[in-house]
């Protein structure tokens, strides 16, 4: 009689969920744990299926050929391995992520919701005694550093997503995901600061209700005014939001009238960082500098003041500065390939994988959100596992189901 099979890659998929929030190290043990446990487990066909079926099986390897061939072909630099390495890992993560079956992909996110819930404890906890400093939880409960930023993201993320399930849900999972969504809210108006998260919170709610209202163009309008107006209610009265809007907005106009820019300058560097590498785009389209050239040009093309900087904080032009227009579309396809298919479906899992997608884009376009493995490995990860229970024949959020 043989015996029963350990469902590892669940319990794997449900780790990497809940240590999402937590220090990069974590994230890339829960990476190389879901591909051992993956190969330890079997069912590679069927997971192959699975990975055939999803929209971003052509993308994924037009983009890796691609650059395989720039490459090969074009020039190197000391930073060319480790781009090289965050190309593949970041196809590599849409692999696992979506080669899921069903019961792993909801693991995951159950994962996912716990580790908000420990996360939003320890800010209680350090507000209300002060936490001792501790490597584990220092980016978490503080803001500082590109993890704060990831953690920021993903909150507005969940608070989109648990603001649209709660319609869904019973008395008691509504309870819970009211909390969690306003404990995140709460935490990105008065600890993680992120302009860009609560770009995310609003287009994501907004998106979520244009898909719920698709046929009714008069409650559509509606929903958009009505966001707009909370939007708009938010950046005016409350002073986390309302003062890195109004910076923001002076360090774009400063550097965009030739004022000297420096690294205390979040908005004004990221001004001089798209101009030059879309000048870097521009200079070669075709094929681009080759893989790993961005500190190099963005050195040579800047001052010292600047020197500092080693992503352009979009990955849309770091990858076309290095592989040209061609890998910047290709990689835009493999991020969007999920989308259409999402906005089709008319349920919650449909809706939510529009939400994921999208906050994913917007932080792309902000934010190394990729290329950085501090916000690429977590968030990637929870977006994909979102596109893939969109792909589910049949909805997987329902009242008897909720949450996954």
């Amino acid at each position: 009689m043989s015996m029963p099979r350990l469902p590892l890659v669940r319990w794997v998929a449900l780790f990497w969920g809940f240590v999402s929030v937590f220090p990069i190290g974590l994230n890339y043990a829960a990476f190389f744990a879901l591909a051992a446990a993956m190969v330890w487990q079997g069912g590679w066909r069927l997971r192959l299926e699975r990975l055939r079926s999803q929209p971003n099986w052509l993308p994924a390897w037009l983009l890796l050929g691609w650059c395989a061939l720039v490459l090969a072909f074009g020039s190197h630099y000391p930073e060319t391995a480790s781009n090289a390495f965050h190309v593949l890992r970041i196809v590599l993560t849409l692999a696992l992520a979506l080669a899921l079956a069903r019961d792993e992909a909801q693991w995951a996110l159950r994962g996912f919701g716990l580790g908000i819930a420990v996360v939003l404890a320890l800010m209680a906890l350090d507000l209300a005694v002060g936490l001792p400093p501790n490597p584990a939880w220092n980016k978490v409960v503080h803001y500082g550093g590109n993890k704060s930023l990831s953690n920021a993201l993903l909150m507005a993320l969940a608070a989109s997503a648990g603001l649209l399930l709660l319609p869904l849900l019973p008395a008691r999972w509504r309870a819970l995901a009211l909390a969690l969504a306003l404990g995140a809210l709460g935490v990105l108006g008065t600890v993680l600061h992120s302009r860009t998260a609560w770009l995310i919170v609003v287009a994501g709610v907004l998106a979520g209700l244009l898909h719920q209202l698709r046929a009714q163009r008069q409650r559509q309008l509606l929903a958009t005014a009505l966001v707009a107006a909370l939007a708009l209610s938010a950046a005016l009265l409350l002073p986390g939001i309302r003062d890195r809007l109004t910076l923001g907005a002076h360090e774009v106009a400063s550097a965009y009238a030739g004022e000297q820019v420096d690294e205390s300058s979040s908005w004004g560097v990221r001004f001089r960082l798209y101009t030059e590498t879309l000048a870097m785009v521009r200079e070669r389209p075709l094929a681009g500098w080759g893989i790993g050239c961005w500190n190099a040009q963005w050195k040579a093309r800047t001052g010292p003041e600047l020197s500092s900087s080693n992503m352009p904080h979009n990955d849309f032009l770091w990858i076309g500065a290095q592989t040209g227009v061609p890998g910047a579309l290709l990689l835009l396809w493999l991020m969007a390939a999920g989308l259409p298919r999402a906005w089709r479906r008319r349920d919650m899992s449909g809706r939510l994988g529009v939400v994921a997608l999208l906050s994913m884009l917007m932080a792309v376009s902000a934010n190394s959100a990729l290329r950085d493995a501090s916000i690429g490995l977590s968030m990637w990860f929870i977006v994909l596992v979102f596109q893939r229970l969109s792909t589910e024949p049949e909805t997987v959020w329902t009242g008897a189901n909720a949450p996954p």
